[in-house]
């Protein structure tokens, strides 16, 4: 447990291992996952790979704006990564959204593991306890609400950043991860999750 490299590397692939039925293609996530939220992507990469950054959709109604509507992840960094490895893949297949979305578990699990050792809490437990959440029915169900996972992914960094404010604990690196993580929250597309974490965050 005193191998930090070996810790991450856990905490990253864990969530890919236990969920090898969707990592091995043996089963496929239903509900939302692709109708509502997998649908935009595919929209707009299509646009991009053409040349063509699509900032209005004319296929309903009178049309309505990609930018504003929290669906599209328009303003979400790991949005853009998912489009790159798309485009070196030749194409923004299902499985690889999939992949995407299992990958919000990884941040989840490194932001709570780090939180937990912010708190003194001994590395083989914070991994443990880790593992034993990231596992659970809470988290792995919202695999069918990909902006949802992505938006709970970085409350463990909110609050790692907040505790390490609140001890003094480096700082500079305390106020850029509360900046990157609560921009993150912001653009991951769900807004029950920021009402939610500004209830969380102020207690």
């Amino acid at each position: 447990m005193k191998n930090k490299k070996l810790i991450y590397f856990i905490l990253i692939f864990f969530p890919f291992i236990f969920l090898f039925p969707y990592t091995f293609k043996i089963l496929e996530v239903g509900n939302d996952f692709e109708l509502y939220y997998f649908v935009y992507k595919k929209y707009i990469f299509e646009f991009l790979i053409q040349g063509h950054l699509p900032f209005w959709s004319p296929t309903e109604s009178s049309g309505f704006s990609l930018v504003l509507n929290p669906l599209t992840q328009f303003f979400y960094l790991p949005t853009w990564i998912l489009y790159l490895f798309a485009y070196i893949f030749g194409d923004l297949s299902k499985y690889l959204f999939l992949i995407y979305t299992i990958a919000a578990i990884s941040i989840y699990n490194v932001g709570q593991y780090l939180f937990l050792r912010s708190l003194n809490i001994a590395t083989k437990f914070a991994v443990l306890a880790t593992i034993i959440t990231s596992s659970g029915l809470k988290i792995t169900e919202l695999l069918r609400f990909p902006n949802a996972l992505h938006s709970f992914c970085w409350f463990p960094w909110i609050l790692l950043s907040i505790t390490l404010i609140n001890q003094n604990k480096n700082i500079y690196f305390s106020y850029l991860t509360i900046f990157i993580s609560s921009l993150m929250l912001l653009t991951a597309g769900y807004p029950y999750y920021i009402v939610y974490g500004l209830i969380l965050f102020s207690l």
